[in-house]
């Protein structure tokens, strides 16, 4: 009698993807550190430059608040952090022409040809390494994440110390 393969259950699945994810955030990081080490970057600076790559790139520009809203910092440290990224030449401010008040926050041309050059190389393996799946996969992969993404951005926005009650034991009596 031959056995019958069995599906993993969904916990074990849902394990294994998390596990899948917190392996991939942590070479990821590795990856962007060697990336910053070699630009004179901190992790706040990066993850700045992150944002206003974003932000650049989708032709919607950050402000200097919308920053600090992102980057759970203060304003005067937003500020602090875009002075100090606009004075080695990465990022430049700019007025929005539409509300003079606006001032938004952009990067430079030499900044984003740097960024280029050091992470398309790691989008075209990771476009070779998915290249097996087929559009709809993809798609859906993309959905799960963005959903698992929402997950880690609302409990880093969660008070310190708070317990989620769904996972919270069940008071003795």
């Amino acid at each position: 009698m031959t056995a019958v393969p069995t599906q993993p259950d969904r916990e074990t699945v849902m394990g294994d993807l998390i596990d899948a994810l917190r392996l991939f955030t942590v070479e990821s990081d590795v990856f962007v550190d060697v990336f910053a080490r070699a630009h004179g970057l901190g992790r706040s600076d990066l993850n700045a430059i992150m944002w206003i790559a974003h932000g650049t790139s989708s032709g919607d520009p950050i402000t200097i608040g919308e920053l600090a809203h992102r980057l759970r910092l203060s304003p005067a440290a937003a500020t602090a952090l875009v002075d100090r990224l606009e004075g080695v030449g990465h990022v430049s401010r700019t007025r929005d022409p539409h509300d003079r008040r606006r001032v938004t926050v952009a990067m430079t041309e030499t900044a984003l040809s740097v960024a280029t050059a050091f992470f398309v190389p790691l989008g075209e393996r990771m476009r070779d390494a998915a290249a097996e799946f087929s559009a709809d996969e993809l798609a859906r992969t993309a959905e799960i994440v963005r959903r698992l993404t929402g997950a880690v951005t609302a409990a880093s926005r969660a008070p310190a110390g708070a317990v989620d009650q769904r996972r919270a034991p069940a008071a003795a009596d």
